[in-house]
């Protein structure tokens, strides 16, 4: 039974669709808007590091003391090490906020 993920072209909202068999897959809706403008997503469990990078994936004390929480552009520069980790698939909100940030 395949699951996938979809962002709706109109509200951005991402939404898990699962097919109780490969033949049954169609287009969804949007279960936050009713929207079928729908884009399917590369699903974040597909992308494994190796299991020696796996083991550095978490910040250690000595990454996370590194932010300065009162400096924007060190947190964005924070933001941009886990947008890196996670493969540059982030929400747009994740976008969003990074932009915010920069911007005040």
């Amino acid at each position: 039974m395949p699951l996938y993920e979809y962002r709706c072209d109109d509200c951005q909202e991402v939404t898990s669709v699962l097919f109780r068999s490969w033949s049954d897959e169609k287009q969804p809706e949007c279960e936050h808007c009713q929207s079928a403008n729908m884009q399917r997503l590369v699903s974040k469990f597909s992308f494994r590091p190796a299991w020696g990078d796996s083991l550095n994936w978490a910040p250690s004390g000595e990454t996370s003391r590194d932010v300065d929480e009162s400096s924007p552009a060190s947190i964005d520069a924070h933001m941009g090490r886990i947008k890196k980790e996670m493969g540059g698939q982030v929400t747009p909100e994740f976008n969003r906020e990074r932009r915010e940030m920069r911007d005040s």
